[in-house]
């Protein structure tokens, strides 16, 4: 069940993001990397739902800051169990679960962790 839920998710996210790509013109300006389908990982998108602004390869446990740019993220593949988000920049305090597909308001989260 749990395979299937983030199957789809997945291809909610992929649908959007197509279509986003087909309608938005291309940045010239745009600093982050392009959107690639499928993708590998833990992937931080910005409010350009094209461009990449951060990525984690597996889950480490570690202590991360959320990426300046980053609006939503979706994990793709690598075995993300958990990716908690924090307010703060150093994971303290509540945390709240972002796994699969999840966006925030600008700077809404500081720091995460994924295992």
């Amino acid at each position: 069940m749990r395979t299937s839920t983030k199957r789809i998710a997945a291809g909610l996210a992929a649908g959007l993001i197509t279509t986003l790509s087909v309608t938005l013109p291309a940045s010239p300006a745009a600093a982050g990397e392009p959107f690639q389908y499928p993708d590998k990982g833990l992937v931080f998108y910005s409010s350009n739902p094209t461009e990449v602004a951060g990525r984690q390869a597996t889950p480490d446990g570690v202590c991360r800051a959320v990426p300046d740019d980053a609006a939503w993220m979706l994990a793709w593949s690598g075995g993300f169990g958990s990716v908690s988000g924090y307010r703060t920049a150093d994971c303290s305090g509540p945390a709240s679960e972002l796994n699969n597909f999840h966006s925030w308001p600008d700077g809404y989260y500081l720091s995460y962790r994924a295992a």
